[in-house]
């Protein structure tokens, strides 16, 4: 079976999502992973396909208001 004709799993998307929302940005190694294209992978991650599971919420680093006004 190629690489291009398997399909994720919802629990492979939300992986995908997470790896996302940590920073990982290497489509290649994540496609190959979970054995698809990294096309589909790129899509998954941001959620062009699966689009009725729920992202996960964005990482908040050094979000606070200064602390002088």
């Amino acid at each position: 079976m190629s690489s291009s004709s398997c399909k994720l799993t919802v629990e492979q998307v939300l992986e995908v999502r997470l790896c996302y929302i940590a920073g990982e940005r290497e489509w290649a190694k994540l496609a190959k992973k979970f054995g698809v294209s990294r096309e589909a992978i790129k899509a998954a991650a941001v959620g062009l396909t699966f689009k009725e599971l729920p992202m996960p919420p964005t990482r908040v680093v050094n979000k606070r208001p200064f602390p002088y006004g």
